[in-house]
């Protein structure tokens, strides 16, 4: 709470400190969702991240239709079998199951590390833009839409221009 407190003062003392120039402070902002959905890197990097989920979920689906088949076999032919035989074959299916959900853990875990890595690298993209289409316009200061409630001359469109040009 307490750092709350300190940051709300010194955010009011730097716009009070800005107050006095209020003619010549530019501020700029931009929506950071719409530029990210309209940068061309993201269309591409949304393609081949759903490729290699498709791909992984193909592995797992196969590891999954093997233990249901394992699954039925053993329930099929239970009554013939002997008590070691339907402990043998109890241990091979719960081996796999826990192999399946393993393996289906850590492309859950892969697949989240992939998207940060790549969501990263385009937020960083985008901010490059918007920092350089705000220099370029001689804007003093620039927020995403979503941090500030009031003012401010939007960028987006010509954000969304200078990084699709790259």
């Amino acid at each position: 709470m307490k750092k709350i407190v300190l940051l709300a003062g010194v955010m009011a003392f730097v716009f009070c400190g800005f107050a006095g120039a209020e003619d010549k402070l530019k501020i700029a902002v931009f929506d950071m969702k719409k530029v990210f959905d309209a940068y061309e890197k993201t269309v591409t990097f949304t393609k081949d991240l759903e490729a290699w989920g498709n791909n992984k979920k193909a592995e797992v689906e196969a590891k999954k239709a093997e233990i249901e088949e394992l699954m039925k076999k053993f329930y099929a032919q239970q009554a013939l079998l002997s008590d070691e035989a339907k402990k043998s074959k109890q241990k091979e299916i719960e081996e796999k199951s826990q192999v399946y959900q393993q393996r289906s853990q850590e492309i859950i875990n892969e697949f989240s590390k992939e998207e940060k890595r790549k969501t990263d690298v385009l937020v960083v993209d985008i901010t490059v833009a918007s920092e350089a289409v705000a220099k370029e316009l001689k804007y003093d200061l620039l927020f995403d839409k979503k941090a500030l409630v009031f003012g401010g001359e939007d960028i987006t469109d010509k954000v969304i221009k200078r990084i699709n040009k790259k």
